[in-house]
Protein backbone atom coordinates (compact mmCIF):
# COMPACT_ATOMS: atom_id res chain seq x y z
CA UNK A 1 0.00 0.00 0.00
CA UNK A 2 1.00 3.60 -0.09
CA UNK A 3 2.83 4.71 3.02
CA UNK A 4 -0.20 5.18 5.27
CA UNK A 5 0.54 8.07 7.61
CA UNK A 6 -0.82 6.29 10.64
CA UNK A 7 1.32 3.30 9.82
CA UNK A 8 4.53 5.28 9.57
CA UNK A 9 4.00 7.37 12.67
CA UNK A 10 6.38 5.50 14.95
CA UNK A 11 9.01 4.73 12.37
CA UNK A 12 9.07 8.37 11.39
CA UNK A 13 10.25 9.28 14.85
CA UNK A 14 12.73 6.43 14.99
CA UNK A 15 14.13 7.34 11.60
CA UNK A 16 14.67 10.92 12.66
CA UNK A 17 16.63 10.07 15.77
CA UNK A 18 18.56 7.26 14.12
CA UNK A 19 19.58 9.48 11.25
CA UNK A 20 22.11 10.81 13.71
CA UNK A 21 23.35 7.33 14.54
CA UNK A 22 23.45 5.57 11.19
CA UNK A 23 24.40 7.94 8.43
CA UNK A 24 26.85 7.79 5.61
CA UNK A 25 27.99 11.33 6.27
CA UNK A 26 29.70 10.80 9.62
CA UNK A 27 33.21 12.18 9.30
CA UNK A 28 36.03 9.88 10.24
CA UNK A 29 39.62 9.28 9.30
CA UNK A 30 40.25 5.81 7.92
CA UNK A 31 43.13 3.54 8.86
CA UNK A 32 44.50 3.97 5.36
CA UNK A 33 44.46 7.77 5.75
CA UNK A 34 46.19 7.51 9.12
CA UNK A 35 48.90 5.25 7.69
CA UNK A 36 49.37 7.62 4.76
CA UNK A 37 49.83 10.53 7.15
CA UNK A 38 52.45 8.61 9.13
CA UNK A 39 54.30 7.57 5.97
CA UNK A 40 54.24 11.17 4.78
CA UNK A 41 55.96 12.22 7.97
CA UNK A 42 52.85 13.74 9.59
CA UNK A 43 54.30 15.82 12.37
CA UNK A 44 52.15 18.62 13.77
CA UNK A 45 53.90 21.44 15.57
CA UNK A 46 52.84 22.45 19.08
CA UNK A 47 53.97 25.76 20.57
CA UNK A 48 53.09 26.03 24.24
CA UNK A 49 52.56 28.91 26.64
CA UNK A 50 52.44 31.74 24.11
CA UNK A 51 51.67 34.97 26.05
CA UNK A 52 48.87 36.95 24.46
CA UNK A 53 49.04 40.10 26.59
CA UNK A 54 51.85 42.26 27.87
CA UNK A 55 49.83 42.95 31.01
CA UNK A 56 50.40 39.47 32.45
CA UNK A 57 52.54 39.22 35.58
CA UNK A 58 54.25 36.30 37.24
CA UNK A 59 51.06 35.25 38.96
CA UNK A 60 48.84 35.37 35.87
CA UNK A 61 51.32 34.50 33.11
CA UNK A 62 50.24 30.87 32.82
CA UNK A 63 46.54 31.72 32.74
CA UNK A 64 47.07 34.48 30.16
CA UNK A 65 48.72 32.27 27.58
CA UNK A 66 47.73 29.85 24.84
CA UNK A 67 48.98 26.71 23.16
CA UNK A 68 49.09 26.68 19.38
CA UNK A 69 48.73 23.44 17.42
CA UNK A 70 49.82 23.70 13.79
CA UNK A 71 49.33 20.96 11.20
CA UNK A 72 52.23 20.00 8.91
CA UNK A 73 53.01 22.67 6.34
CA UNK A 74 50.99 22.43 3.14
CA UNK A 75 50.58 24.60 0.07
CA UNK A 76 47.61 26.36 1.66
CA UNK A 77 47.15 28.20 4.91
CA UNK A 78 44.91 26.24 7.29
CA UNK A 79 41.92 27.71 9.09
CA UNK A 80 42.46 28.44 12.79
CA UNK A 81 40.07 27.28 15.52
CA UNK A 82 40.46 29.30 18.72
CA UNK A 83 39.06 27.04 21.47
CA UNK A 84 37.93 28.35 24.88
CA UNK A 85 37.61 25.73 27.60
CA UNK A 86 34.75 25.48 30.10
CA UNK A 87 34.64 24.83 33.83
CA UNK A 88 32.05 27.34 35.09
CA UNK A 89 34.65 30.12 34.63
CA UNK A 90 36.48 28.72 37.68
CA UNK A 91 38.26 25.54 36.55
CA UNK A 92 41.19 25.02 34.20
CA UNK A 93 41.33 22.38 31.47
CA UNK A 94 44.58 20.90 32.79
CA UNK A 95 42.88 17.88 34.32
CA UNK A 96 40.03 17.42 31.85
CA UNK A 97 42.19 18.00 28.74
CA UNK A 98 39.16 18.55 26.54
CA UNK A 99 41.02 21.12 24.45
CA UNK A 100 44.05 18.93 23.60
CA UNK A 101 41.75 16.05 22.64
CA UNK A 102 39.82 18.34 20.27
CA UNK A 103 43.07 19.69 18.82
CA UNK A 104 44.35 16.16 18.13
CA UNK A 105 41.28 15.41 16.01
CA UNK A 106 41.12 18.73 14.15
CA UNK A 107 44.82 18.61 13.29
CA UNK A 108 44.20 15.49 11.19
CA UNK A 109 41.91 17.60 9.02
CA UNK A 110 44.54 20.29 8.45
CA UNK A 111 43.06 22.72 10.95
CA UNK A 112 45.23 24.81 13.25
CA UNK A 113 44.00 25.03 16.84
CA UNK A 114 44.73 27.55 19.58
CA UNK A 115 43.85 26.50 23.14
CA UNK A 116 43.28 29.64 25.17
CA UNK A 117 43.61 29.86 28.94
CA UNK A 118 42.09 32.72 30.94
CA UNK A 119 42.16 34.01 34.49
CA UNK A 120 39.77 32.10 36.72
CA UNK A 121 37.00 33.15 39.08
CA UNK A 122 36.37 33.76 41.89
CA UNK A 123 39.82 35.34 42.33
CA UNK A 124 39.40 37.13 39.03
CA UNK A 125 35.78 38.06 38.41
CA UNK A 126 34.02 39.18 35.26
CA UNK A 127 35.00 40.83 32.95
CA UNK A 128 38.52 39.38 33.38
CA UNK A 129 37.68 36.19 31.47
CA UNK A 130 36.10 37.94 28.48
CA UNK A 131 38.93 40.46 28.31
CA UNK A 132 41.47 37.64 28.24
CA UNK A 133 39.65 35.83 25.44
CA UNK A 134 39.47 39.07 23.43
CA UNK A 135 43.21 39.68 23.98
CA UNK A 136 43.99 36.14 22.81
CA UNK A 137 41.85 36.53 19.68
CA UNK A 138 43.46 39.87 18.85
CA UNK A 139 46.93 38.40 19.31
CA UNK A 140 46.13 35.50 17.01
CA UNK A 141 44.70 37.81 14.36
CA UNK A 142 47.88 39.88 14.40
CA UNK A 143 50.21 36.87 14.34
CA UNK A 144 48.54 34.94 11.50
CA UNK A 145 51.37 35.50 9.01
CA UNK A 146 53.99 34.58 11.59
CA UNK A 147 52.46 31.18 12.29
CA UNK A 148 51.05 30.45 8.85
CA UNK A 149 47.30 30.06 9.32
CA UNK A 150 44.67 31.90 7.28
CA UNK A 151 43.73 35.25 8.91
CA UNK A 152 40.42 35.23 7.02
CA UNK A 153 39.42 31.85 8.48
CA UNK A 154 39.69 32.32 12.22
CA UNK A 155 36.86 30.61 14.10
CA UNK A 156 36.09 31.20 17.78
CA UNK A 157 34.78 28.10 19.56
CA UNK A 158 33.98 27.26 23.15
CA UNK A 159 32.50 24.58 25.38
CA UNK A 160 30.28 25.25 28.40
CA UNK A 161 31.54 28.45 30.08
CA UNK A 162 33.88 28.74 27.09
CA UNK A 163 30.85 28.85 24.78
CA UNK A 164 29.48 31.74 26.83
CA UNK A 165 32.80 33.59 26.54
CA UNK A 166 33.15 32.92 22.82
CA UNK A 167 29.62 34.20 22.16
CA UNK A 168 30.05 37.24 24.40
CA UNK A 169 33.34 38.35 22.85
CA UNK A 170 31.98 37.82 19.33
CA UNK A 171 28.78 39.80 19.99
CA UNK A 172 29.78 42.55 22.43
CA UNK A 173 32.15 44.42 20.13
CA UNK A 174 33.59 46.45 23.03
CA UNK A 175 35.89 43.57 24.01
CA UNK A 176 37.64 43.24 20.66
CA UNK A 177 37.48 47.00 20.10
CA UNK A 178 39.52 47.46 23.27
CA UNK A 179 42.13 45.25 21.62
CA UNK A 180 41.92 47.25 18.37
CA UNK A 181 40.42 44.28 16.59
CA UNK A 182 37.21 44.09 14.58
CA UNK A 183 34.68 41.29 15.30
CA UNK A 184 34.52 40.88 11.51
CA UNK A 185 37.91 39.21 11.85
CA UNK A 186 36.00 36.11 12.97
CA UNK A 187 34.82 33.71 10.28
CA UNK A 188 32.36 32.10 12.66
CA UNK A 189 31.49 31.15 16.22
CA UNK A 190 30.84 27.65 17.57
CA UNK A 191 29.07 27.50 20.93
CA UNK A 192 28.81 24.00 22.43
CA UNK A 193 26.65 23.41 25.51
CA UNK A 194 26.88 27.02 26.64
CA UNK A 195 24.96 29.60 28.64
CA UNK A 196 23.80 32.75 26.91
CA UNK A 197 21.42 34.39 29.39
CA UNK A 198 22.77 34.77 32.92
CA UNK A 199 19.68 36.42 34.37
CA UNK A 200 18.16 34.54 37.33
CA UNK A 201 15.60 31.97 36.18
CA UNK A 202 13.99 28.71 37.16
CA UNK A 203 15.00 25.32 35.83
CA UNK A 204 18.76 25.59 36.39
CA UNK A 205 20.98 23.71 38.82
CA UNK A 206 22.21 25.04 42.14
CA UNK A 207 25.77 24.49 40.90
CA UNK A 208 25.15 26.84 38.02
CA UNK A 209 23.61 29.47 40.30
CA UNK A 210 26.60 29.36 42.65
CA UNK A 211 29.13 29.46 39.82
CA UNK A 212 27.39 32.41 38.18
CA UNK A 213 27.35 34.27 41.47
CA UNK A 214 31.07 33.69 42.09
CA UNK A 215 32.08 34.68 38.57
CA UNK A 216 29.71 37.60 37.95
CA UNK A 217 28.12 38.56 41.23
CA UNK A 218 24.38 39.05 41.61
CA UNK A 219 23.85 42.55 40.24
CA UNK A 220 21.08 42.29 37.59
CA UNK A 221 22.68 44.97 35.41
CA UNK A 222 26.01 43.13 35.38
CA UNK A 223 24.37 39.79 34.61
CA UNK A 224 22.47 41.37 31.73
CA UNK A 225 25.57 43.03 30.26
CA UNK A 226 27.51 39.77 30.61
CA UNK A 227 24.84 37.79 28.75
CA UNK A 228 25.50 37.18 25.03
CA UNK A 229 21.76 37.31 24.34
CA UNK A 230 21.82 41.01 25.31
CA UNK A 231 24.15 41.79 22.40
CA UNK A 232 22.56 39.89 19.51
CA UNK A 233 22.85 41.77 16.24
CA UNK A 234 22.26 41.36 12.55
CA UNK A 235 25.87 41.68 11.44
CA UNK A 236 27.38 39.15 13.85
CA UNK A 237 29.63 36.34 12.58
CA UNK A 238 27.95 33.05 11.56
CA UNK A 239 26.91 30.95 14.56
CA UNK A 240 26.72 27.20 15.16
CA UNK A 241 24.97 26.53 18.49
CA UNK A 242 24.91 22.97 19.82
CA UNK A 243 23.46 21.35 22.93
CA UNK A 244 23.15 17.73 24.07
CA UNK A 245 19.93 15.82 24.60
CA UNK A 246 21.17 14.96 28.12
CA UNK A 247 22.76 18.33 28.84
CA UNK A 248 22.58 20.19 32.14
CA UNK A 249 19.15 21.57 33.18
CA UNK A 250 18.14 24.65 31.24
CA UNK A 251 20.96 24.48 28.69
CA UNK A 252 18.70 23.38 25.81
CA UNK A 253 16.19 26.14 26.56
CA UNK A 254 19.01 28.68 26.67
CA UNK A 255 20.45 27.52 23.33
CA UNK A 256 17.11 27.72 21.53
CA UNK A 257 16.27 31.15 22.95
CA UNK A 258 19.71 32.45 22.01
CA UNK A 259 19.42 31.20 18.44
CA UNK A 260 15.92 32.64 18.18
CA UNK A 261 17.09 36.02 19.49
CA UNK A 262 19.85 36.13 16.88
CA UNK A 263 17.38 35.39 14.10
CA UNK A 264 14.87 37.96 15.39
CA UNK A 265 17.70 40.51 15.34
CA UNK A 266 18.05 39.83 11.62
CA UNK A 267 20.99 37.39 11.67
CA UNK A 268 20.62 35.06 8.70
CA UNK A 269 23.40 32.59 9.39
CA UNK A 270 22.50 30.82 12.61
CA UNK A 271 22.36 27.05 13.00
CA UNK A 272 21.17 25.42 16.21
CA UNK A 273 20.82 21.70 16.88
CA UNK A 274 20.25 19.27 19.71
CA UNK A 275 22.53 16.24 19.46
CA UNK A 276 20.79 13.02 20.61
CA UNK A 277 22.34 10.45 22.92
CA UNK A 278 24.98 12.89 24.14
CA UNK A 279 25.60 14.71 27.40
CA UNK A 280 27.55 17.82 28.39
CA UNK A 281 30.91 16.07 28.12
CA UNK A 282 30.44 13.40 25.44
CA UNK A 283 29.46 16.27 23.11
CA UNK A 284 33.12 17.23 22.79
CA UNK A 285 34.56 13.74 22.40
CA UNK A 286 35.43 14.32 18.76
CA UNK A 287 37.58 11.19 18.56
CA UNK A 288 34.31 9.22 18.64
CA UNK A 289 33.60 8.57 14.96
CA UNK A 290 29.86 8.48 15.65
CA UNK A 291 29.84 11.93 17.19
CA UNK A 292 27.78 14.14 14.88
CA UNK A 293 29.35 17.23 16.42
CA UNK A 294 32.52 16.52 14.49
CA UNK A 295 30.65 16.34 11.19
CA UNK A 296 28.84 19.59 11.95
CA UNK A 297 32.07 21.34 12.91
CA UNK A 298 33.95 20.28 9.78
CA UNK A 299 31.04 21.41 7.63
CA UNK A 300 30.93 24.75 9.47
CA UNK A 301 34.68 25.16 8.95
CA UNK A 302 34.07 24.34 5.25
CA UNK A 303 36.59 21.52 5.50
CA UNK A 304 34.25 18.64 4.67
CA UNK A 305 30.58 18.84 3.64
CA UNK A 306 27.90 16.77 5.29
CA UNK A 307 26.82 13.71 3.37
CA UNK A 308 24.23 10.95 3.32
CA UNK A 309 21.15 10.85 5.52
CA UNK A 310 22.66 13.26 8.01
CA UNK A 311 23.04 15.89 5.31
CA UNK A 312 19.40 15.40 4.30
CA UNK A 313 18.22 15.82 7.87
CA UNK A 314 20.26 18.96 8.49
CA UNK A 315 19.04 20.42 5.19
CA UNK A 316 15.47 19.76 6.30
CA UNK A 317 16.03 21.42 9.66
CA UNK A 318 17.62 24.46 8.04
CA UNK A 319 14.77 24.80 5.59
CA UNK A 320 12.11 24.58 8.29
CA UNK A 321 13.36 27.45 10.47
CA UNK A 322 10.68 29.57 8.80
CA UNK A 323 8.06 26.95 7.89
CA UNK A 324 5.60 27.50 5.04
CA UNK A 325 2.67 27.24 7.47
CA UNK A 326 1.76 29.19 10.58
CA UNK A 327 -0.53 29.22 13.59
CA UNK A 328 -0.17 32.99 13.91
CA UNK A 329 -3.51 33.67 12.11
CA UNK A 330 -5.31 32.12 15.09
CA UNK A 331 -3.85 34.85 17.29
CA UNK A 332 -5.99 37.44 15.53
CA UNK A 333 -8.90 36.18 17.64
CA UNK A 334 -7.53 37.93 20.72
CA UNK A 335 -10.79 37.88 22.63
CA UNK A 336 -10.93 34.07 22.49
CA UNK A 337 -7.37 33.27 23.55
CA UNK A 338 -6.87 31.70 26.95
CA UNK A 339 -3.90 30.02 28.63
CA UNK A 340 -3.17 27.38 31.25
CA UNK A 341 -0.11 25.91 32.93
CA UNK A 342 1.34 22.88 31.18
CA UNK A 343 0.83 19.64 33.10
CA UNK A 344 1.88 16.04 32.57
CA UNK A 345 -1.15 15.14 30.46
CA UNK A 346 -0.47 18.04 28.10
CA UNK A 347 3.14 16.93 27.64
CA UNK A 348 1.90 13.41 26.92
CA UNK A 349 -0.31 14.86 24.19
CA UNK A 350 2.86 15.87 22.30
CA UNK A 351 4.19 12.30 22.15
CA UNK A 352 2.31 11.33 18.94
CA UNK A 353 4.47 13.90 17.15
CA UNK A 354 7.77 13.57 18.99
CA UNK A 355 7.87 9.91 20.06
CA UNK A 356 11.47 8.90 20.88
CA UNK A 357 12.54 12.43 19.91
CA UNK A 358 10.81 13.85 22.98
CA UNK A 359 14.22 15.03 24.24
CA UNK A 360 13.74 17.94 21.81
CA UNK A 361 10.94 19.17 24.08
CA UNK A 362 13.65 20.04 26.60
CA UNK A 363 14.31 23.09 24.41
CA UNK A 364 11.13 24.54 25.87
CA UNK A 365 10.34 25.62 29.44
CA UNK A 366 6.97 23.83 29.11
CA UNK A 367 5.36 26.31 31.44
CA UNK A 368 2.22 27.50 29.65
CA UNK A 369 0.10 26.77 26.58
CA UNK A 370 -2.33 29.04 24.73
CA UNK A 371 -5.62 27.92 23.24
CA UNK A 372 -8.99 28.85 21.77
CA UNK A 373 -12.18 27.00 22.67
CA UNK A 374 -12.96 24.91 19.57
CA UNK A 375 -16.65 25.69 19.28
CA UNK A 376 -16.33 29.29 20.40
CA UNK A 377 -13.90 29.69 17.50
CA UNK A 378 -16.24 27.98 15.02
CA UNK A 379 -19.24 29.97 16.23
CA UNK A 380 -17.28 33.22 15.77
CA UNK A 381 -16.68 32.58 12.09
CA UNK A 382 -19.03 33.89 9.39
CA UNK A 383 -21.71 31.38 8.48
CA UNK A 384 -20.93 29.58 5.26
CA UNK A 385 -23.58 27.13 4.26
CA UNK A 386 -24.97 26.50 7.76
CA UNK A 387 -23.50 25.46 11.09
CA UNK A 388 -24.32 21.80 11.47
CA UNK A 389 -23.76 19.48 14.39
CA UNK A 390 -21.03 17.36 12.84
CA UNK A 391 -17.41 18.37 12.68
CA UNK A 392 -14.84 17.37 10.08
CA UNK A 393 -11.23 18.29 10.82
CA UNK A 394 -8.63 18.06 8.05
CA UNK A 395 -4.95 18.63 8.72
CA UNK A 396 -2.16 19.57 6.33
CA UNK A 397 -1.52 15.94 5.42
CA UNK A 398 -5.19 15.60 4.52
CA UNK A 399 -5.78 13.25 7.44
CA UNK A 400 -9.34 13.61 8.69
CA UNK A 401 -11.22 13.30 11.96
CA UNK A 402 -15.01 13.00 12.27
CA UNK A 403 -16.92 14.00 15.43
CA UNK A 404 -20.40 14.98 16.50
CA UNK A 405 -20.51 18.22 18.45
CA UNK A 406 -22.72 16.79 21.16
CA UNK A 407 -20.36 13.88 21.68
CA UNK A 408 -17.15 15.82 22.31
CA UNK A 409 -18.33 19.18 23.67
CA UNK A 410 -18.59 17.96 27.31
CA UNK A 411 -14.84 17.26 27.28
CA UNK A 412 -13.99 20.89 26.46
CA UNK A 413 -12.08 20.55 23.18
CA UNK A 414 -9.74 23.43 22.42
CA UNK A 415 -7.34 24.41 19.63
CA UNK A 416 -3.82 24.79 21.01
CA UNK A 417 -2.18 27.68 19.14
CA UNK A 418 0.95 28.48 21.17
CA UNK A 419 3.35 27.19 23.79
CA UNK A 420 5.68 29.18 26.04
CA UNK A 421 7.17 31.93 23.85
CA UNK A 422 6.30 30.32 20.50
CA UNK A 423 3.27 31.55 18.56
CA UNK A 424 3.90 29.43 15.46
CA UNK A 425 3.68 25.78 16.47
CA UNK A 426 4.58 24.69 12.95
CA UNK A 427 8.20 25.36 13.94
CA UNK A 428 7.95 22.36 16.23
CA UNK A 429 8.02 18.80 14.95
CA UNK A 430 10.20 16.07 13.50
CA UNK A 431 11.50 14.92 10.14
CA UNK A 432 11.57 11.46 8.60
CA UNK A 433 12.30 9.55 5.44
CA UNK A 434 10.83 6.19 4.48
CA UNK A 435 12.37 3.43 2.39
CA UNK A 436 9.73 3.08 -0.33
CA UNK A 437 6.69 4.97 -1.47
CA UNK A 438 4.67 1.86 -2.36
CA UNK A 439 4.76 -1.62 -0.88
CA UNK A 440 3.90 -3.37 -4.14
CA UNK A 441 6.11 -1.71 -6.72
CA UNK A 442 9.60 -0.39 -7.04
CA UNK A 443 10.39 3.28 -7.18
CA UNK A 444 12.78 5.96 -5.97
CA UNK A 445 13.20 6.50 -2.27
CA UNK A 446 10.92 9.29 -1.00
CA UNK A 447 12.48 12.61 -0.01
CA UNK A 448 12.74 13.96 3.53
CA UNK A 449 9.34 14.75 5.01
CA UNK A 450 8.16 17.03 7.80
CA UNK A 451 5.79 16.08 10.59
CA UNK A 452 5.07 19.43 12.30
CA UNK A 453 3.11 19.97 15.48
CA UNK A 454 1.07 22.94 14.25
CA UNK A 455 -2.18 23.87 15.94
CA UNK A 456 -3.81 20.81 17.49
CA UNK A 457 -6.87 19.55 19.32
CA UNK A 458 -6.62 19.05 23.06
CA UNK A 459 -9.34 18.20 25.59
CA UNK A 460 -9.18 20.25 28.77
CA UNK A 461 -11.23 17.53 30.46
CA UNK A 462 -9.73 14.07 30.07
CA UNK A 463 -11.70 12.30 27.31
CA UNK A 464 -12.49 8.60 26.83
CA UNK A 465 -9.56 6.42 25.72
CA UNK A 466 -10.89 6.24 22.16
CA UNK A 467 -10.09 9.96 21.80
CA UNK A 468 -6.47 9.57 22.81
CA UNK A 469 -4.16 11.92 20.89
CA UNK A 470 -3.99 10.74 17.26
CA UNK A 471 -1.93 12.03 14.30
CA UNK A 472 -4.90 13.70 12.62
CA UNK A 473 -5.36 16.02 15.61
CA UNK A 474 -2.15 17.89 14.69
CA UNK A 475 -0.85 20.20 11.92
CA UNK A 476 -4.11 22.17 11.85
CA UNK A 477 -4.56 25.59 10.27
CA UNK A 478 -7.42 28.09 10.31
CA UNK A 479 -8.84 26.24 7.28
CA UNK A 480 -8.92 22.81 8.94
CA UNK A 481 -12.46 22.97 10.38
CA UNK A 482 -15.84 22.30 8.80
CA UNK A 483 -19.27 21.96 10.46
CA UNK A 484 -21.82 19.98 8.42
CA UNK A 485 -25.50 19.11 8.86
CA UNK A 486 -25.34 15.40 8.03
CA UNK A 487 -23.36 12.67 9.75
CA UNK A 488 -20.31 12.15 7.49
CA UNK A 489 -20.10 8.52 8.64
CA UNK A 490 -23.72 7.69 7.77
CA UNK A 491 -22.72 5.42 4.88
CA UNK A 492 -21.02 3.13 7.38
CA UNK A 493 -24.15 2.74 9.48
CA UNK A 494 -24.59 -0.95 8.62
CA UNK A 495 -20.99 -1.91 9.46
CA UNK A 496 -20.75 -4.04 12.62
CA UNK A 497 -19.63 -2.00 15.61
CA UNK A 498 -16.29 -3.75 16.05
CA UNK A 499 -15.39 -3.26 12.40
CA UNK A 500 -16.51 0.35 12.58
CA UNK A 501 -14.08 0.83 15.46
CA UNK A 502 -11.29 -0.63 13.29
CA UNK A 503 -12.15 1.75 10.47
CA UNK A 504 -12.23 4.72 12.83
CA UNK A 505 -10.49 5.30 16.15
CA UNK A 506 -8.92 1.87 16.70
CA UNK A 507 -6.90 1.66 13.46
CA UNK A 508 -7.97 4.85 11.77
CA UNK A 509 -8.35 3.44 8.25
CA UNK A 510 -10.71 6.17 7.06
CA UNK A 511 -8.66 8.91 8.68
CA UNK A 512 -6.11 8.40 5.89
CA UNK A 513 -7.90 6.34 3.22
CA UNK A 514 -11.51 6.31 2.13
CA UNK A 515 -14.08 3.51 2.07
CA UNK A 516 -17.54 3.69 0.55
CA UNK A 517 -16.74 7.26 -0.41
CA UNK A 518 -16.05 8.28 3.20
CA UNK A 519 -12.66 9.33 4.46
CA UNK A 520 -9.58 10.92 3.03
CA UNK A 521 -6.69 10.79 0.61
CA UNK A 522 -3.82 11.46 2.96
CA UNK A 523 -0.29 12.27 1.91
CA UNK A 524 3.06 13.38 3.30
CA UNK A 525 4.48 16.90 3.17
CA UNK A 526 7.94 17.60 1.83
CA UNK A 527 10.60 19.89 3.20
CA UNK A 528 11.13 22.75 2.83
CA UNK A 529 8.10 23.69 0.72
CA UNK A 530 5.40 21.79 2.60
CA UNK A 531 4.02 20.52 -0.72
CA UNK A 532 2.17 17.22 -0.74
CA UNK A 533 4.15 14.22 -1.87
CA UNK A 534 3.12 11.36 -4.17
CA UNK A 535 2.13 8.08 -2.48
CA UNK A 536 -1.35 9.37 -1.76
CA UNK A 537 -3.56 7.00 0.23
CA UNK A 538 -5.99 5.27 -2.15
CA UNK A 539 -9.53 4.16 -1.30
CA UNK A 540 -9.26 0.77 0.39
CA UNK A 541 -11.22 -0.91 -2.39
CA UNK A 542 -8.84 0.42 -5.05
CA UNK A 543 -5.81 -1.55 -3.92
CA UNK A 544 -4.96 -4.71 -5.88
CA UNK A 545 -6.33 -7.82 -4.17
CA UNK A 546 -2.92 -9.22 -3.25
CA UNK A 547 -1.84 -5.86 -1.83
CA UNK A 548 -4.95 -5.59 0.33
CA UNK A 549 -4.49 -9.16 1.59
CA UNK A 550 -0.85 -8.54 2.47
CA UNK A 551 -1.71 -5.37 4.33
CA UNK A 552 -4.37 -7.05 6.46
CA UNK A 553 -2.61 -10.34 7.16
CA UNK A 554 1.11 -9.55 6.84
CA UNK A 555 1.38 -6.06 8.26
CA UNK A 556 4.80 -6.50 9.84
CA UNK A 557 6.33 -7.58 6.52
CA UNK A 558 4.69 -4.76 4.56
CA UNK A 559 5.70 -2.16 7.13
CA UNK A 560 9.32 -3.31 7.18
CA UNK A 561 9.48 -3.10 3.39
CA UNK A 562 8.42 0.53 3.24
CA UNK A 563 10.22 1.56 6.42
CA UNK A 564 7.23 1.94 8.71
CA UNK A 565 5.76 0.50 11.86
CA UNK A 566 2.75 -1.78 11.42
CA UNK A 567 -0.74 -0.56 12.23
CA UNK A 568 -1.85 -3.86 13.71
CA UNK A 569 -5.44 -4.94 13.17
CA UNK A 570 -6.58 -7.30 15.93
CA UNK A 571 -6.28 -10.88 14.73
CA UNK A 572 -9.92 -11.77 15.35
CA UNK A 573 -11.12 -8.95 13.08
CA UNK A 574 -8.65 -9.30 10.20
CA UNK A 575 -10.72 -11.66 8.10
CA UNK A 576 -13.88 -9.60 8.62
CA UNK A 577 -12.12 -6.41 7.58
CA UNK A 578 -10.66 -8.10 4.53
CA UNK A 579 -14.05 -9.50 3.50
CA UNK A 580 -15.83 -6.18 4.07
CA UNK A 581 -13.60 -4.41 1.57
CA UNK A 582 -13.54 -7.27 -0.96
CA UNK A 583 -17.34 -7.55 -0.94
CA UNK A 584 -17.72 -3.82 -1.48
CA UNK A 585 -15.21 -3.94 -4.35
CA UNK A 586 -17.16 -6.74 -6.00
CA UNK A 587 -20.31 -4.63 -6.05
CA UNK A 588 -18.64 -1.73 -7.84
CA UNK A 589 -19.27 -1.39 -11.59
CA UNK A 590 -16.40 -2.42 -13.80
CA UNK A 591 -14.36 0.56 -15.03
CA UNK A 592 -15.25 1.69 -18.53
CA UNK A 593 -12.57 1.58 -21.20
Amino acid sequence: MQRCLRCIALVSFVTTSLLFRFNAGIETISIAEAIAQIQAGYNPKIIRDIPYTKKANAKTARRQSLDLYLPPRTNSKPPLVVFIHGGFWMLSDDDYRIGPAIADVLLTRNLAVALVRYRLAPKHRHPAQARDVAAAVAHLVREADKYGYDPKKIFLAGHSAGAHLAALVALDSSYLAAQRTNPKSLAGVIAISGLYDLSPKTGISETQKRATGQAFGNDPATLKTASPITHVRENAPPFLILAASSDFPGFLVDARKFATALRVAGHRNVEQYVIPERDHFSMVQLADKYNEVRSLLLAFFKVQPLAGEFAELIKAKRGWINPPFSTVPFWRHKGLIRSQPIDRRFVESLVPIYGPNRYELLEWPLERFYFIDLFAYLDSLPQQGGRGNYLIITNLRNEKQFWSRAEIEPYKPVIVIGMDDEKNLFRLGVFYRGLLEHSWKAGPRPPMMARPLGAFIYFLKKPPAKWRPLPQYYALTINSFQLVDKDPLAALGDVPEELLEVLTYRNGCIYCHSFRGIGSRAHHIMTPTGAGHGGFALPLEKYPADVWRAFVFNQEEVAAKIGASPNIVAEHTRQELYDLVVEYRAKQPAPTK
